[in-house]
């Protein structure tokens, strides 16, 4: 007789995670009263798909109590503070559940340095804001941001992903300068219209209008003033060769990804960016230079328009797994 096939669980759907990171939320807050624990125990019992969400809100819990506890509480406290802070941390608490396994994500990508962001994008998700001083944000898949706004300075600390950002004329005098805060470099804008993109070792800066001051945290290394028309990398240990701007470096700004025979492989890296799950290319055809304009809002479309046009393959293992092949 024939083994019994593994039995496959269903997703569990986006709101009964919201709803479990809600609950989690209060009840570490640790103040509910008899009444609204009850609530808790209703939610909790009236289906299997609760009791699943809950147990990642728990495995979520545990992981948030082994790292430093003044990284543990930031969530809470953020939360605590106003609505936005509240939101921006059910939507990391619901995007570090949504991963599997929870382990895995605990400190390779430090997701609860993400719940002290201000401003998030999930993956495949853009977003602009308009900051408390006129400016403009926009933030691209993926991206955190916390705002520093206070008497001395407009900052921003990006933590993950990329930003744009067009500033204004402060209202206040003295005006403050504008920084954008990372962790091996502080940027001083000087009325511009430029875009940050940090990697795990290494950030570029791509100015468009004004210019941008790199002031590296490392005191041995020099400041550098990157005009506009021009774009740069750095890292801790110093700063890149300065380049034309490339078209791409603010094109995501407009929901679009341009290639100019770019190598599929690495056409393939940036629109992995943009959708969860994994994009693989089979190394035969890494090298495939590749032209054309593609929509970030469905990369599906753009997976499809490869295949039609260039001699590759496109194979979905699932939803969540795709290959692209020699055809």
């Amino acid at each position: 007789m024939a083994a019994p096939m593994p039995r496959t669980e269903s997703p569990i759907p986006q709101p009964v995670l919201h709803e479990a990171a809600e609950w989690l939320l209060r009840l570490r807050e640790g103040n509910l009263d008899a009444r609204e624990r009850n609530a808790w125990q209703q939610w909790l019992t009236t289906s299997d798909v609760h009791v699943r969400a809950w147990q990642r809100a728990e495995r979520l819990a545990s992981l948030l109590d082994e790292v430093p506890p003044a990284v543990g509480a930031a969530p809470l406290h953020k939360a605590r503070r106003d609505v936005q802070g509240r939101r921006a941390v059910l939507s990391a608490l619901v995007g570090v559940m949504l991963g599997a396994p929870l382990a895995r994500l605990a400190w390779q990508r430090e997701p609860w340095q993400y719940m002290q962001a201000d401003l998030v994008t999930a993956i495949g998700e853009q977003r602009q804001s308009r900051l408390v001083d006129g400016s403009a944000l926009w933030l691209n898949t993926d991206t955190r941001v916390a705002l520093g706004f206070d008497e001395q300075q407009r900052q921003l600390r990006l933590l993950r992903g990329e930003l744009l950002v067009n500033t204004a004329v402060d209202p206040q005098l003295p005006a403050r300068p504008f920084v954008v805060q990372l962790a091996h470099a502080r940027l001083l804008a000087l009325g511009t219209r430029f875009a940050v993109r940090l990697w795990d070792d290494h950030a570029r800066v791509a100015v468009e209008e004004g210019q941008v001051q790199i002031l590296p945290a490392n005191p041995a290394l020099l400041p550098q003033v990157v005009a506009a028309g021009q774009q740069v990398l750095f890292d801790a240990a110093g700063l890149g060769p300065v380049h034309a701007l490339q078209r791409n470096a603010l094109a995501w700004a407009q929901g679009t990804l341009e290639a100019d025979a770019t190598p599929l492989g690495d056409l393939l890296v940036e629109l992995a960016r943009y959708r969860p799950g994994i994009v693989r290319c089979d190394p035969q055809i890494a090298g495939l230079p590749v032209s054309g304009l593609f929509q970030l809002d469905d990369t599906d479309t753009a997976l499809a328009l490869l295949q039609a046009g260039f001699p590759v393959r496109v194979r979905y293992r699932s939803r969540l797994w795709v290959m692209v092949e020699p055809a």
